[in-house]
C-alpha cells in the first residue's frame, strides 16, 4: 500500500483507506481456546425452562452473591450475542449441575458430621439430570434438540471416593455422611458439525422440563459452549 500523501509532514487523509496506515489494531484475527459459559439458579419448586447467555457481566444477579453477575457467573460480554470483532466456534456442550448452591451450611454440604440432613444432594441432581432436554437457538432457528440432560456431562467436576459409617445409637449424631454424585460419560461433541456464532447474531441455550422436578435445595447450573473464541488481534 502506498504511503498517504503529506503536506509539510502532515498526512492528507481523504478516506478510511488512507487512515488505515496509522491503525494501532491489526486486521487479522486470533483464536484462543476458551469456553463460553453462563449460570442460573434452579429453584426448589422446580421450573419449566432456564435460559442461558442472555445476561452480560454486570447485569442480572449471580446465584451465590445475589448481586450483579461477575466472572464467577458468566463470561458473556454482551447479553444475547457476541460483540463486534468476536466470533465463536462451538465444538462441544457441557452442563455442570451443582446441588445446594449457595446453601453452604455445615449439615448440607457433600461431606458433613452429624445427624442426617434433609437436603438430598444426590437425589436432587438425579431428578434434574435424568429428565429435561436442551435446545440451542441461533437467530430464529433451533439448531439442536437433545435430551435427557444426563447426556451433557462436564469434563471437569468434583469426584468423591469414600467409605461411609453410621450407627443407630446416640452416637449417630456424630456419624460421618458423604453424599455427592455427578453425570459421567463422553463429552457431547458436535464435530464435524460445529456451530459458528458470528458477531451480533442472537443466540441462546435453554434447558426445558415438561414435568417440573422439585428439589430439596436450590441448584446452580452452568451451561458451557466449549471451543475456540475468535477475536481481533491487537
Amino acid at each position: 500500500m502506498a504511503a498517504p500523501v503529506s503536506i509539510n509532514g502532515i498526512p492528507v487523509i481523504n478516506n478510511l483507506s488512507d487512515a488505515s496506515a496509522y491503525a494501532v489494531n491489526m486486521s487479522s484475527y486470533e483464536a484462543i481456546t476458551q469456553s463460553l459459559y453462563d449460570s442460573a439458579a434452579y429453584p426448589t419448586a422446580g421450573i419449566n425452562q432456564l435460559t442461558f447467555f442472555q445476561l452480560a457481566l454486570g447485569a442480572g444477579a449471580g446465584v451465590i452473591s445475589g448481586a450483579a453477575k461477575t466472572a464467577e457467573d458468566t463470561n458473556m460480554q454482551v447479553g444475547g450475542s457476541l460483540p463486534a470483532m468476536q466470533a465463536y466456534v462451538v465444538t462441544s456442550i457441557e452442563l455442570d449441575v451443582q446441588p445446594n448452591i449457595p446453601g453452604f451450611t455445615a449439615a448440607t454440604q457433600p461431606s458433613y458430621l452429624g445427624a442426617a440432613a434433609t437436603v438430598t444432594l444426590i437425589n436432587d441432581v438425579y431428578k434434574v439430570r435424568t429428565t429435561g432436554y436442551l435446545n440451542v437457538n441461533i437467530g430464529s432457528k433451533s439448531y439442536m434438540l437433545e435430551g435427557p440432560l444426563m447426556k451433557f456431562p462436564a469434563s471437569n467436576d468434583f469426584d468423591v471416593s469414600a467409605a461411609l459409617s453410621n450407627a443407630t445409637t446416640a452416637a449417630a449424631a456424630q456419624a460421618l455422611y458423604i453424599a455427592y454424585a455427578k453425570a459421567v460419560g463422553v463429552p457431547y461433541v458436535l464435530s464435524p458439525n460445529n456451530l459458528l456464532l458470528i458477531p451480533n447474531q442472537n443466540f441462546n441455550l435453554t434447558l426445558n422440563w415438561a414435568t417440573v422436578q422439585t428439589t430439596t435445595a436450590q441448584l446452580r447450573i452452568f451451561a458451557r459452549f466449549m471451543g475456540q473464541l475468535l477475536r481481533a488481534a491487537q
